[in-house]
């Protein structure tokens, strides 16, 4: 079994391949840090399964899981995140994923998901699948969401310009330039028909999106 862990935080990688390791005797555990260290990796070797963070510090991860799976079309992916919120778990099924748990869950909840998934099954861990059931019976009630026409990387970077961030707080979180943002900021205010931070605020707080 050859297990590879996707996360751009050191100590968060190194404590989920001891995990891994410790739980499944003999397996081989590999460990990258970037989108493009990931491509290589995936391309070079064959994996039995992908634990995938959902930001890494180079790209949005979900923008190459369409890549990935076509690269290893066999190796199931399951992916770890801080954003429990049903826009991300939606665009991740889409892509293809086949698991989706937060970063606050146990780490016998991963393991539980990584023997799911190995064994051909989907896993959602709890609050995630009870938050994409009600976003199910939202979309299927006809409302239309304008957060949803963002991609996954406008998406982040909306909902921390909804969160009062500034411009250059988003982009040393999101290990991007102040012109990137800047640019991602006039795109998503531009697809949701905006024209203000203020807006943007007002919108994710009436929707629930950031407290």
């Amino acid at each position: 079994m050859r297990i590879l862990i996707a996360d751009d935080h050191v100590i968060v990688r190194s404590g989920l391949c001891r995990i891994v390791s410790d739980a499944f005797a003999g397996a081989t555990v590999g460990e990258v840090g970037s989108c493009s260290e990931l491509r290589e990796c995936v391309r070079e070797s064959s994996w039995s399964l992908l634990v995938l963070d959902i930001a890494l510090k180079d790209q949005n991860s979900l923008e190459v899981v369409p890549e990935l799976r076509a690269l290893r079309p066999h190796m199931p992916i399951i992916v770890l995140s801080m954003y429990g919120e049903p826009q991300f778990v939606v665009r991740a099924l889409r892509a293809g994923v086949a698991g989706y748990l937060t970063k606050d869950r146990a780490p016998e909840e991963l393991l539980k998901a990584i023997r799911s998934v190995l064994g051909g099954k989907r896993y959602l861990s709890e609050t995630v699948a009870g938050t994409l059931a009600d976003h199910v019976a939202l979309v299927g009630s006809g409302t239309e969401a304008l957060h949803e026409l963002l991609s996954p990387r406008e998406y982040e970077v909306f909902l921390l310009l909804a969160a009062a961030r500034a411009v250059s707080e988003v982009a040393a979180q999101l290990h991007l330039s102040v012109k990137t943002v800047s640019t991602y900021r006039t795109r998503i205010l531009e697809k949701m028909g905006m024209s203000s931070n203020a807006q943007l605020m007002r919108y994710a707080l009436q929707h629930g999106l950031v407290r």
